[in-house]
């Protein structure tokens, strides 16, 4: 019911004459930003999560699938920007500092497309500090005297509050530890303990990490972030632009555009692919001006997006991408400037010479790449597939069809070749070809597929009969699955565009230190300062207690957990150990 309420609501914005029934219309939504850190290091990484909710009482937003994240330099320059495709309203990432940032004050951002319809200040904010002591600079100078930064309380989005002594803890929820104080490699046993008999359903995000005194500013926590107080942005239908949300997934939009800027641009086919082993197959129709959207409603991770213009015209037409939209950098505000001071020096040290045992021994501690899930393709399982092993191999498509794929036969028109299917069922044939796919990517011309090794292709799926992909019919499909899902066309016409489209990003397990076997890692440093990251922390019996090991370098450490419940309720938990 909420998410058919909130296409409701996305057809009365686009339908600009509906302006009475336009007048409701808000964008009730917002972000929150969980990072393991304010204060890196070069050689560190940022970890973070984000999580997508409703402006008015937290609880999980429905409107938006995808969210992005960006580090933004004093410049006003985006360092990196993270795309993440939202899973229960939820999305994890990271990011590597290399040795080319500057020494100096950041923004890490979040926001989605349909909250940059609001002012940039409602972009969440997080003040990020990064000291590279590689580099020679102002900023690298010590003085002799201690720093004090005050934090920014004008507005809350910033994400910066000053550190608190004691610790936070949530009313519904506590920390408990096994211990206060641990040796070098010892398990940590930590317990997230409820006053509820069962446990509330929710979205958490956990963080151990070392605490020292080079310059931090705290962010902000949950609880917190629950009393900005609400603006919500309403008449959007006054709005020069309205920027749609990315409500069924990923939107890739574009314009097409006549070569000599005359002629009709409405109604042309456009297609996307994204090939490989979970491929991506849309067609849609451009409206009056020649826009386009794709909507891809699953997680595609293939870098490869191929559009082209589809049609006997197709020659008469180029395609152009629009770019992706962007808060406005420049409403941006930054910390001033900072020295370090004197006292610093030597935890700076130790920092830069932990990260560099702990990259120089990378292959040993690496995060793995969670496996994204197979989407079996748009046409599964009508297809009749031929897994060709399963006869005698054939090194021509042209014997292969003779041979094992009866179904299919040719046409050659001059020197094109088209590809067809039977369709028993009607008499005489249509005259139309087939929609030809190969590793999920449409074919127009498919002259190259008759010098292509048949050795490389591992399967052949066919569909007989009409069959609708969008608004385009096709006269039965075809689908060459590769072995490597490596196939690659040479074709390079005008109509044809190999776009660079952000991807999502891949979600990742972090790497945990397991020391249970310890001979088997006596030989390997560990400086970890970041003990445990864990942006999908569960709060039930079988997940606790949550168990992870200390580094070699004693210390202080911080846990920080944050999240909220289904309900919106938030949970912002801290609690400190000690490593001697």
């Amino acid at each position: 019911m909420e998410k058919l309420k909130y296409i409701l609501l996305l057809i009365l914005v686009i339908n600009t004459k509906q302006t009475i029934a336009q007048q409701n219309i808000s964008v009730d939504e917002t972000v929150f930003i969980h990072a393991n850190a304010t204060t890196f290091v070069s050689g560190e990484t940022i970890l973070y999560k984000i999580y997508c909710v409703k402006s008015i009482d937290k609880t999980p937003s429905p409107v938006s699938k995808l969210a992005y994240v960006e580090l933004i330099d004093a410049s006003n320059s985006s360092i990196f920007k993270n795309k993440l495709f939202l899973e229960n309203s939820t999305g994890e990432g990271s990011y590597f500092i290399p040795t080319t940032l500057k020494t100096g004050n950041y923004k890490l951002i979040g926001y989605t497309n349909w909250m940059l319809n609001s002012s940039t200040s409602k972009t969440f904010q997080i003040d990020i500090k990064i000291i590279n002591p590689y580099q020679v600079s102002e900023a690298n100078t010590f003085e002799n005297k201690t720093i004090t930064e005050k934090p920014n309380l004008g507005n809350l989005n910033t994400a910066t509050l000053p550190r608190t002594e004691e610790p936070v803890l949530d009313k519904n929820f506590k920390i408990k530890l096994n211990k206060k104080t641990f040796s070098n490699r010892e398990k940590v046993a930590l317990e997230i303990e409820s006053s509820a008999t069962t446990p509330e359903k929710g979205n958490y995000s956990l963080s151990v990490r070392k605490i020292d005194n080079l310059p931090t500013i705290n962010q902000i926590s949950t609880n917190e972030f629950s009393k900005i107080p609400i603006t919500i942005d309403t008449d959007l239908q006054n709005k020069e632009k309205v920027i749609l949300p990315e409500l069924r997934g990923e939107m890739i939009s574009g314009k097409v555009l006549q070569k000599n800027n005359t002629g009709n641009v409405q109604n042309v086919l456009v297609a996307l692919s994204s090939p490989g082993k979970s491929f991506a197959l849309k067609v849609v129709k451009t409206d009056q001006t020649g826009h386009f959207v794709f909507n891809l409603d699953k997680a595609y991770y293939n870098p490869e997006t191929i559009i082209q213009i589809l049609g006997d015209e197709r020659e008469n037409y180029t395609i152009q991408l629009d770019k992706m939209n962007q808060p406005d950098y420049s409403k941006l505000s930054f910390q001033p400037d900072f020295n370090l001071p004197i006292e610093v020096k030597e935890s700076l040290l130790e920092r830069s010479i932990a990260s560099q045992i702990e990259n120089a021994y990378y292959q040993d501690k690496a995060d793995s790449i969670i496996k994204p899930a197979k989407i079996s393709p748009f046409y599964y399982p009508v297809a009749k597939e031929y897994v060709l092993n399963d006869f005698t191999r054939f090194p021509s498509l042209m014997e292969t069809i003779i041979e094992v794929t009866t179904e299919l036969y040719h046409k050659k028109e001059g020197n094109n070749y088209s590809l067809h299917v039977t369709d028993y069922k009607i008499f005489p044939q249509l005259p139309e070809p087939a929609l030809v796919l190969v590793d999920g990517l449409l074919l127009q011309n498919i002259n190259e597929l008759f010098n292509y090794n048949m050795k490389n292709v591992y399967s052949i799926s066919i569909i007989t009969g009409r069959y609708y992909v969008g608004p385009k019919f096709f006269n039965g499909i075809i689908s060459l699955i590769t072995i490597e899902n490596d196939f690659t066309s040479q074709q390079k016409e005008n109509y044809i565009l190999k776009a660079t489209v952000l991807r999502p990003s891949i979600k990742k397990s972090y790497y945990k230190a397991d020391y249970t076997d310890k001979e088997k890692y006596e030989r390997i440093p560990d400086f970890r300062n970041q003990l445990l990251w864990n942006p999908e922390v569960t709060i039930n019996s079988t997940e606790n207690p949550i168990s992870f090991f200390t580094s070699d370098i004693p210390g202080t450490y911080e846990i920080s957990m944050e999240g909220f419940t289904e309900k919106g309720i938030p949970v912002s938990l801290k609690d400190t150990f000690k490593v001697e």
